[in-house]
């Protein structure tokens, strides 16, 4: 077998004192003292044991292990290169802390080489001398896949076709070319934690702020799965396609969504698409398979009001945070390190910049996708290389990248407009509506310039993938089509445009109708509330095809309850004369639609008809007596519907009615059950009902013994459904390796512009 040949000259000399922790952990077996630059003695690292590399072959005692970086590919090691190492070996054998002497390097050793420095240090005192070149790491790297989970950035300096295995490798080569670059990253303790609870779940949701790296860590893991577990690799965009995707005969797959609730602003009907899918992703893991899932913090946090997480605790249990804050000095230098050192910038440009790079990388503004820029000349071309200059760069990130973005070439300008009308994905060779064609042509562009201008931006705003449709242009990161919202909200004109250009269904997830206070999202003002509704109103109602269309509708609904304010709703309610009637047939109050809540809203706005009130309350009674639906008996809001004097004869017919037959509805419940679903998620409402009824009326004769002996009921059913059941992700032990490399005296950037 052929070794896969690494790159391991682009680490850079801290990083492949890592990686040699790393090989000595997962190869040798050892654990490691390491020690700070300029306080080593002579030793990167150290440990006392025992190691058998072979039959036969045994070394014992005290270890010192020494590494030598060099930049240049296809350097060879020679005497000189370690000759101001002697001096500190013997002093090490005085003192009686070295037997055996490791010597790692990346370079390439020659026979002759390699027996004239044994000689020297066997003639210092060591009794054995053990020098591992760039093949012997090589070839480690390439039969261990822990090493390779351990180090993920192996991943981008190594040929993935000989690094995976054949079949992973050709169903995932379209996913590949959407991954970050895995030469510049980072293992960070988010990484690890992340790892853990994949390993340890099945499902890990990744939550933070913009451009902290939640893709990054989730690519990273993608990886991991492909090598380590063999897992076929689906990154997938909306729920509804976890289901789709789900192949029973596969053994493992590893499916990961990126902003699971929204790109860059909360949208409420894909909460609703994965309320109607946590069953299937609660069986999905228990089969083996995992689940990762991305999402900006403020998004999440919306999302959580309307998520259904009582039925899928893994929401809270493994939900990893990722706060810039808490990366560490060593990582955040690194990260900084990797995307200047490994950017597009110029050796003059990297060696101005380089006194630098210790303040941008301690900044309390720092994210990784500041290194990311910064490595790019694309974002720098106005950048003033001057403390001032790089302060500002760092601090009013947004501000520069909207000025960037604002002086671009009009074909730029109209390419990136095109992407964020054409929900962030453009196919390639791409084709264009009239609609948009008319408005790249008011931006002052065609689509000849916008083709040019896509292949002139890639790899720094916008970047070329393949998926399994085909190729499209992508934003290369979220964070520029944040950027292109605000320059729409700063001109008018632009406004026009971009409605007039962006299909409707796109529209419904980027604007709001008056300012409602959702972050990110591009405000429509008065003027235009007629037009926008008409356009809303044709795409719910204009095909006859799509009137019973429940998607649209409840996107419909999602955005009329969040989206808009009282002043649209009025003028849309005059346009949809059909809306009224439709709610009160759709009316649920339910995890699935916000059928719901948008008729409360209308009826607190006062924009509700007497008959429709009347119509929803009755429907409301039927829900409790007909359908066991016991959330209306204690939900307040539900109960706004009522006057005083419907709602107490409401309440006694429940207890006159419903209480009596709970043993009747416990029954329906449990002929219901699925046994693939879990038993405790399949009753946890009717309990949770059960709960919220006995707070609500704890007066109510004979409730509590009532509540209590349904509760005994459903434990003994679980109890006895529960027995043999797997319940728990096959998971197999963990092989993470926690950081222990630390930076000392020396400076990371040392090398960074040679």
């Amino acid at each position: 077998m052929t070794t896969t040949k690494y790159d391991l000259h682009r680490l850079g000399w801290h990083s492949f004192q890592q990686l040699c922790n790393a090989v000595t952990t997962t190869v040798l077996g050892q654990t490691v003292e390491s020690f700070l630059e300029g306080n080593d003695g002579g030793r990167d690292g150290a440990f006392k044991g025992v190691w058998s590399p072979n039959p036969n072959e045994v070394y014992e005692g005290k270890f010192v292990i020494q590494c030598k970086f060099t930049g240049r590919r296809e350097h060879n090691l020679s005497f000189s290169d370690i000759a101001d190492e002697l001096a500190k070996a013997k002093r090490l054998v005085s003192k009686g802390q070295c037997d055996i002497y490791v010597l790692m390097t990346n370079a390439g050793v020659t026979g002759s080489s390699h027996l004239k420095i044994a000689q020297a240090f066997e003639g210092a005192g060591v009794k054995h001398v053990l020098l591992f070149d760039s093949s012997w790491i090589c070839q480690k790297i390439e039969t261990n896949s822990s090493l390779r989970m351990n180090v993920p950035r192996l991943y981008g300096l190594g040929d993935l076709s000989q690094i995976l295995d054949e079949r992973r490798y050709e169903q995932t080569k379209a996913l590949l070319s959407e991954l970050p670059d895995l030469s510049k990253t980072v293992v960070t303790d988010t990484y690890r934690k992340a790892l853990q609870a994949l390993q340890t779940h099945g499902f890990v949701l990744l939550v933070g702020e913009p451009a902290v790296g939640k893709t990054t860590i989730a690519s990273l893991l993608a990886m991991c799965a492909m090598d380590k577990w063999k897992c076929q690799v689906l990154k997938l965009e909306k729920p509804e396609q976890v289901r789709e995707r789900w192949n029973t005969e596969e053994s493992s797959q590893f499916i990961w969504v990126d902003d699971a609730f929204g790109v860059t602003q909360y949208e409420s009907h894909l909460t609703m698409g994965w309320n109607r899918t946590l069953d299937s992703v609660s069986t999905m893991i228990r089969r083996g398979h995992r689940i990762v899932l991305t999402s900006r913090d403020y998004i999440y946090n919306n999302a959580r009001r309307e998520l259904k997480r009582s039925s899928f605790p893994l929401f809270e249990e493994s939900q990893v945070v990722i706060d810039v804050k808490q990366l560490t000095s060593d990582e955040r230098q690194q990260i900084l390190y990797n995307h200047v050192k490994l950017g597009d910038q110029s050796a003059d440009f990297r060696t101005r910049l380089k006194r630098f790079l210790p303040d941008v990388a301690a900044h309390n503004r720092f994210v990784p996708e500041t290194a990311r820029r910064l490595g790019n000349r694309h974002f720098t071309k106005a950048l003033t290389v001057s403390e001032s200059g790089i302060d500002d760069f760092v601090t009013k990130q947004e501000q520069l990248l909207v000025e960037t973005m604002s002086n671009m070439d009009t074909g730029s300008r109209a390419a990136l407009a095109l992407l964020y009308m054409k929900e962030g994905a453009i196919e390639s060779p791409f084709t264009l509506s009239m609609e948009e064609e008319r408005a790249i042509a008011r931006l002052g562009s065609n689509e000849a310039s916008c083709i040019r201008a896509l292949e002139d931006l890639n790899g720094s705003f916008v970047q070329l993938v393949d998926t399994e449709d085909g190729r499209a242009w992508r934003y290369k990161h979220p964070t520029i089509g944040d950027a292109f919202a605000l320059i729409l909200a700063q001109s008018p004109e632009n406004l026009q445009i971009f409605v007039d250009g962006t299909s409707t269904e796109r529209l419904m997830d980027l604007v709001t109708c008056g300012d409602v206070a959702l972050k990110n999202a591009t405000i429509i003002p008065r003027a235009m509330f007629k037009v926008v509704a008409q356009r809303i109103h044709h795409y719910i109602a204009g095909d006859p095809a799509f009137a019973k269309d429940f998607r649209r509708r409840g996107r419909l609904y999602s955005f009329l309850l969040s989206r808009s304010s009282p002043n649209f709703l009025a003028i849309y309610l005059q346009v949809d004369d059909a809306l009224i009637t439709a709610l009160i047939g759709e009316f649920a109050r339910t995890m699935f639609t916000s059928s719901a809540d948008l008729a409360l809203r209308l009826f607190r706005e006062r924009l509700m008809p007497e008959m429709a009130r009347v119509a929803i309350m009755s429907k409301i009674q039927d829900e409790v007596f007909d359908n066991d639906e016991l959330q209306y008996i204690y939900d307040i809001e539900m109960h706004e519907f009522f006057t005083a004097d419907e709602l107490e004869g409401f309440l006694e017919d429940v207890q006159k009615y419903v209480l009596p037959n709970l043993d009747g509805m416990r029954e329906r419940l449990k002929s219901s059950y699925d046994f693939e679903n879990d038993p405790d998620n399949h009753v946890d409402d009717f309990v949770g009902h059960l709960d919220c009824i006995l707070e609500a009326y704890p007066d109510w004769p004979d409730i509590e013994n009532t509540i209590h002996t349904q509760r005994v009921q459903v434990d003994d059913w679980v109890s006895e459904v529960s027995w043999g059941r797997r319940s728990e992700p096959a998971t197999g032990r963990s092989d993470l390796m926690f950081a222990s490399s630390h930076l000392g005296e020396r400076s990371i950037f040392e090398d960074v512009d040679l």
